[in-house]
């Protein structure tokens, strides 16, 4: 398949400073806030093993988005090794046949089912999730 065809359309990344974060993106970079989610605990562990309920705030400007995920309550907020990159997102010409590939070459896929429809991961050998989409 030819390169244009793949590229990557959102970065996520844990925080226990949403506020800060977006402020940054906003005022200093020019994003634009797009969408804002609240995650159960049971989604946020069948994505990225932490079973916490999140905030997702997406941010945009141009083709770049930027995920921010924080959790919800006070005390969830005191953990300290939240912070940082958590997923991006590589955008592929066909998903199905794309996902049929890596499972042939078995590269285990993790499907999350969310709002009606399905979310497919996957890890890199440092555990690094990566969220395919078409």
């Amino acid at each position: 398949m030819a390169e244009k065809n793949y590229g990557c359309d959102h970065i996520g990344v844990f925080t226990n400073n949403p506020g800060g974060l977006i402020k940054f993106y906003t005022d200093k970079l020019g994003f634009t806030k797009e969408k804002e989610d609240a995650l159960s605990k049971s989604t946020m562990e069948a994505i990225f093993n932490f079973p916490y309920d999140c905030n997702l705030v997406r941010l945009g400007l141009g083709n770049v988005k930027i995920e921010i995920f924080a959790p919800v309550s006070v005390m969830e907020n005191k953990i300290d090794n939240i912070f940082g990159y958590n997923h991006w997102g590589f955008v592929v010409p066909d998903r199905n046949k794309f996902l049929d590939e890596l499972k042939n070459s078995g590269v285990d896929i993790i499907e999350v089912k969310r709002d009606g429809r399905s979310v497919y991961f996957i890890k890199d050998p440092d555990g690094n999730r990566i969220e395919i989409r078409e």
